[in-house]
Order: C-alpha cells, then sequence, then structure tokens
C-alpha cells in the first residue's frame, strides 16, 4: 500500500536572522525578513495538505531557544492543529535548542491519545510507535528519541532496537537530532553513518545539520528551512518521500525558504564594457532567481578585463541599486568581491622570455604562489594567530591573500606593457 511523509528540521522558530542588520533603513526587506520563518513554516504546513500525507516528521530545534517566546509558540501550535484536523499525524522530536526540559505541558497539552507526538512530552523520551496510514492501516514503526536537556554527549544509537522479525516487512524509520560522524566529544548526540546502516531501517529523519544533505540514501538532514545569514547559502526547504510497502519510491528535496543566500561567482572576461558587464551580471543572478521572495547575493567578480578601472566604489553603487530596481526588489547586492584583474594579452605573455613573462609565470604557478604565502604566513604568524581563525576561515584567508597575489602580479604585467593603462 501507498504512503507518503514528509521529513522537516531545523524550523528555529524566534532566531533572528543575523547578516541583515546592513538592510535595516530599507522598509521592503524588513517586511520580508519579520515574517520570512513564519510564512516559510506556514508553506510548509500548506505543502502537507495539499499533498495530504500521512504523518509529518520533525526533526528537532523546532524553537531556536529553550525559552520559547509566545508568538513562535502560537506560529507552532496553529500549524500542528491545522495538520491535526486534517487527520495527518505529527511526531516532534527535541534538539539541542529546544531540549524536552523547555517543552512545558500546561502549553502543549497533547494527550497520549492525540496524533500530535512530543518525543518524551506525551510519549516515552525513547519510543517505539506504530505507524497507521490515513485509514488506519499499520504501514510501519517509528523509532525516535529526543535531546532531554541541552546537552547530549552519549551515543543516541545505544538506545534504538533492531527491526524485529514481524517488523521486516513493515517501513522503519527513526527519528534523531545528531552530529553525524562527530568525534565522541560532541555534545549534539555523536554517532557514525556505518552504526546507521547496520540497523536497515527504511528511512532516518535527521536534524542539527542546517545544510540539507543529498548524498546518503536513506539517511538524511533535510536541513533547516530557512537560511539565516550568508554562511547558509542555497536551498533551503524539506523532503518529501513517497513509498510503498517497505520501498521508498520517491525521495525528492522539496525547496520552501522564503529569503535566499548565494555566492555567485562571475567572469567578466567576455565583457567588452560596463554596459556589457551589467547585462552579463543581471544573466547569471537571473539564474538564481524565482520561488522565494527575497534574494540577497554575494557576488564575487573575476577575470582579465579592460575596463578594469572602472571597478570602483561608484560602480558597486549604481550596480547595487540597478539590481534591486531591474528585479523589483526582490533582489539585493549584499557584498560584492572585485577579483578581477587588468586586461593584457596571455598569449604573448606565455612567449615572453624576460622579466615580465616571469611575472606572468608566477601569476599562474600555484606552488610558487603557496611558497610565496608560506613566507608570509612565517614572517607574520604571530599575527595571524591573533586573529583567531578558525579552520574554515585560515583556508579563506589563505585564499584571498593567493587570488591577491596573482591579481597583483597580472597588473604588473599589464603595467609594463600599457603603461597609459591605469591599473591599479
Amino acid at each position: 500500500m501507498e504512503f507518503s511523509f514528509i521529513h522537516v528540521a531545523d524550523i528555529h522558530l524566534g532566531r533572528p536572522f543575523s547578516d541583515l542588520s546592513k538592510y535595516s533603513y530599507d522598509e521592503n526587506v524588513k517586511k520580508i525578513y519579520k515574517t520570512a520563518v513564519e510564512k516559510t513554516f506556514n508553506k510548509i504546513i500548506d505543502f502537507a495538505l495539499s499533498k495530504n500525507v500521512d504523518f509529518v516528521l520533525i526533526a528537532g530545534d523546532t524553537f531556536d531557544s529553550g525559552e520559547q517566546d509566545f508568538a513562535s509558540k502560537l506560529i507552532l501550535k496553529d500549524g500542528l492543529k491545522k495538520l491535526e484536523e486534517a487527520g495527518i499525524s505529527v511526531f516532534l522530536t527535541c534538539g539541542n535548542h529546544d531540549p524536552l526540559s523547555s517543552y512545558n505541558k500546561n502549553t502543549f497539552n497533547y494527550d497520549e491519545n492525540s496524533k500530535i507526538k512530543i518525543i518524551g512530552l506525551n510519549t516515552p523520551i525513547y519510543c517505539e510507535i506504530p505507524l497507521n496510514n490515513k485509514t488506519g492501516e499499520k504501514i510501519g514503526v517509528l523509532r525516535a528519541l529526543s535531546f532531554k536537556e541541552e546537552k547530549f554527549s552519549d551515543n543516541p544509537l545505544k538506545f534504538f532496537t533492531p527491526i524485529k522479525e514481524d517488523e521486516k516487512n513493515l517501513f522503519n524509520i527513526a527519528l534523531l537530532h545528531c552530529d553525524l560522524n562527530a568525534d565522541s566529544s560532541s555534545t549534539y548526540a555523536p554517532c557514525s553513518l556505518t552504526e546507521m546502516k547496520n540497523f536497515n531501517y527504511n528511512y532516518w529523519a535527521l536534524g542539527h545539520i542546517q545544510i540539507p544533505s543529498s548524498d546518503n540514501g536513506n539517511i538524511q538532514y533535510s536541513g533547516s528551512i530557512q537560511g539565516r545569514n550568508t554562511k547558509e547559502t542555497g536551498v533551503h526547504g524539506i523532503r518529501y518521500i513517497k513509498a510503498e510497502n517497505n520501498q521508498i519510491k520517491e525521495n525528492i528535496f522539496v525547496p520552501l525558504d522564503t529569503i535566499r543566500f548565494e555566492d555567485i561567482n562571475l567572469d567578466l572576461s567576455p565583457a567588452e564594457d560596463l554596459t556589457c558587464a551589467f547585462n552579463l551580471i543581471e544573466e547569471e543572478i537571473n539564474k538564481f532567481t524565482g520561488g522565494y521572495d527575497l534574494l540577497l547575493a554575494r557576488l564575487n567578480l573575476t577575470g582579465n578585463i579592460k575596463f578594469f578601472k572602472e571597478i570602483n566604489a561608484e560602480f558597486y553603487n549604481v550596480l547595487s541599486e540597478k539590481i534591486k530596481t531591474d528585479f523589483s526588489q526582490k533582489v539585493y547586492i549584499s557584498q560584492i568581491t572585485n577579483s578581477t584583474s587588468a586586461f593584457v594579452d596571455e598569449e604573448l605573455l606565455k612567449e615572453d622570455e624576460g622579466i615580465t613573462g616571469e611575472i606572468y609565470k608566477t601569476a599562474g604557478d600555484e606552488n610558487m604562489l603557496q611558497s610565496a604565502f608560506d613566507n608570509l604566513d612565517n614572517a607574520v604568524k604571530n599575527a595571524i594567530l591573533n586573529c583567531n581563525f578558525n579552520n574554515e576561515e585560515y583556508e579563506i584567508f589563505v585564499k584571498t591573500v593567493k587570488q591577491n597575489a596573482k591579481k597583483e602580479c597580472i597588473n604588473l604585467c599589464n603595467i609594463i606593457y600599457n603603461p597609459d593603462s591605469e591599473a591599479q
């Protein structure tokens, strides 16, 4: 028999956007991001109703904080009520942001017979629940576990049980908020992919990682429903699963976010002038539009261009306003990085056997650039260490330094060959 469900996680009701303060003067942006999470959550409810799913799985961090604000509680309860009235069961597990201890029974007063199950509140904290379709036929078994407190240092998989003999022809699901493949020092329920696979469940509905996963088959993070800053780029939404008996027939990601963050890299080399550059930029941005109310893009411009000296503060201001206007205030440029270099005939430089050719070869030699950076790294090691970079930030720093070194080499070549070019 066929049935369907959606897998949602990391709703983070009550969490503010961390990168939008620069737009606080813009009433259009303020209006959109003020209601973005609520709107995205309601789109999820509407999607579940439109697909008439049999049940909804919510894999933790429904709230951003254990100290839940009243408005966030109402948003959740109103959504759950719509699902319950449509005969759709909901299974909600607690994560590190919204541990079980933060759920008040007076507010979330669902009894054990309710279609709304908050794991640990109106069920045991680890539970095995029969799954029925909307006609009441048993189709599977759900195994679920909640965070009791904010920290959960144990391997959560020790609580999960193997599939029983009489459950092998049913659809077995695990619902869990966890830190997959983390080391044992993690306080977010560390466990391993190998261990999970050994259970042979039909589907693992996971929460905690904000970016949706796509490469672990039936073991999935659905990701957060809405990106909240420039680090959470790309699509956000839910997973929609259709199954028959104990086999998955469809497992698709459904983007439902209201605000989208994107890093857009664009080579301006084909552009002859600024007008062409504007057109190229708009064509590229257009590839990322659609389906959401607001796109906030960080734009990285690259390429060997003739109009290099015209990429300046005025260009940034004009481009930002043009994009905002041309896309009806649905696209904003949050940051522009100029990684372009002044135009120079690279074929000519390849043949140059003099100092200019050597400079050019340095620009294209990754090993030489790395060697130069290593010397720099050694010379300013204390200054770098004092920046308190994490690994990701340090890699970005290294990449930026090498990119700038390459750019300066190309610009120097251009000055030598074209002394009137005013390369910078």
